[in-house]
């Protein structure tokens, strides 16, 4: 199982891994070179997607791609300049809920949970880079052998491995997000276990200040919820946007010349997309899977004074107001995917009389 070591030498499995994670959390040189390297292939691939656009004249379809394709490339630079900055802000956000309830997220369901998508995470990251390193190998073979000339070979093949920096740190970008959703994730089926516990409990022992304990961490996980999504709303609304676009081009590629290579890059978007969505939604949907369970307490309140705190918990559950957003201003709901995932497909069905 992926664990990390605490400061204090304990081991924890419900904080956030990975290289981005790591560099925030913790303190020390190789932090600071691992900030500059990933800087420095950023700048990389921005220059070299601007020097592929100069040489687009005819294709409009990719033109348009390119332009979208920079903004969102600058976009993620600049947010990523400013993330050192927010370290401490961080690191502050994911010890929150630990501080302030007092309940250590380190539990068995958890950890299941945790396992499992930790591993379909990888899943798809060692399929993505290994895909594109052996498509990007695979086309300058191509392309030089019908010259014979190897030392243009050699140069474009030690250019594909530059590709892969660029490829995996777009990767190790998800895998953040990723791991933001998790630690989220982590929060909220804690509180839900916690509200199970109490319909365990005895009517003549449930008494008001349990209720009212379990409700303060409702809403402390919420405002971690608001706050995880500023910190990430960026490269959130980056990811999607980017995703949608970039992936009309790709469609109208294979459409018009279709290749085992596209299918397969349309399979892994999606696989991508799917993944990452899913983990979006999941948030919203703990935040309202407890709705049943404490409504079934008021079955066995015996006071009106726990009956009122009992009201006040059911009617901050039925606002129905948590999760990620898109940029602030839509709520990423099943309603708001739905409406999405039908405007693309409408686009999508539309393309063979536009190209």
């Amino acid at each position: 199982m992926f664990q990390i070591t605490t400061l204090d030498g304990g081991s924890s499995y419900s904080k956030p891994i990975g290289l981005l994670a790591s560099m925030l959390r913790f303190e020390g040189r190789k932090s600071k070179l691992t900030y500059l390297f990933i800087i420095c292939i950023f700048i990389y691939v921005i220059l070299r997607e601007f020097i592929t656009l100069s040489f687009l004249t005819n294709n409009k379809l990719e033109i348009c791609h390119q332009c979208i394709n920079l903004i969102s490339l600058s976009t993620l630079l600049f947010w990523f300049l400013r993330l050192r900055s927010k370290r401490g802000q961080y690191i502050e956000l994911i010890g929150i809920f630990e501080n302030q309830t007092r309940y250590n997220l380190d539990n068995s369901q958890v950890y299941n949970h945790f396992t499992s998508l930790r591993k379909i995470f990888w899943f798809c990251f060692v399929s993505v880079v290994f895909f594109s390193e052996f498509a990007n190998i695979y086309a300058a073979i191509m392309t030089i052998r019908k010259l014979s000339d190897y030392v243009q070979l050699g140069q474009k093949l030690l250019l594909c491995l530059i590709d892969v920096l660029g490829i995996s740190c777009f990767q190790l970008k998800h895998q953040f997000l990723v791991e933001s959703c998790l630690h989220i994730h982590a929060c909220w089926l804690t509180v839900n276990e916690h509200v199970r516990s109490l319909n365990n409990i005895e009517s003549r022992l449930l008494n008001i200040y349990k209720v009212r304990e379990v409700r303060s961490m409702y809403s402390i996980a919420a405002v971690i919820t608001e706050q995880m999504d500023s910190f990430i709303r960026i490269p959130l609304f980056n990811f999607f946007s980017y995703f949608i676009f970039s992936s009309f081009n790709i469609i109208a590629q294979v459409w018009s010349m279709p290749t085992l290579f596209g299918f397969i890059q349309i399979s892994l978007r999606l696989m991508n997309l799917i993944f990452i969505t899913y983990n979006t939604l999941y948030v919203h949907y703990l935040s309202n899977k407890c709705f049943d369970d404490v409504y079934s307490l008021s079955y066995k309140v015996r006071s009106i004074p726990l009956n009122n705190e009992v009201q006040i918990f059911l009617d901050r559950i039925s606002q129905s107001d948590i999760g990620f957003s898109f940029l602030k201003i839509a709520l990423i709901t099943p309603t708001f995917v739905t409406s999405w995932t039908s405007t693309t497909l409408t686009f999508v069905l539309s393309l063979p009389s536009l190209l």
